[in-house]
């Protein structure tokens, strides 16, 4: 979908979602090894670069972990290249949209249990 038919999607949805990038500033993922110790990824005013050294594409590994949240991992099945790309949006809305709506049912429970809590 559309950029701005995804925003519009998760306005409807009731939660406000916004980055936390910074610019100028480091933001860190830690990524999964299946042979060793997880590696951070350090990405900083869309550069994206190793903690440690590793010979993997830190984009490529950052897109792997996006898009194989859940138990279905994509990557298994689509390669990580430029044609896979909007793909990979689309994937990734979803998710995020999804998300929202489990978060906008976990704040809308918590604040009932609040509320049965300053009834008894």
């Amino acid at each position: 979908m559309k950029h701005l038919e995804f925003v519009d999607k998760i306005d409807k949805s009731g939660v406000s979602i916004r980055g936390t990038n910074v610019e100028g500033k480091e933001k860190e993922y830690v990524i999964p090894s299946f042979f060793g110790q997880p590696n951070t990824i350090i990405q900083k005013n869309f550069s994206l670069k190793w903690k440690s050294f590793d010979n993997r594409n830190p984009f490529d590994e950052l897109v792997k972990e996006a898009i194989d949240i859940d138990q279905w991992k994509h990557s298994w099945h689509n390669e990580i290249k430029p044609e896979n790309y909007e793909k990979f949006r689309e994937i990734i809305q979803e998710k995020i949209l999804k998300r929202a709506e489990e978060i906008e049912t976990l704040l809308s429970v918590y604040f009932q249990i609040g509320h049965e809590i300053t009834t008894l």
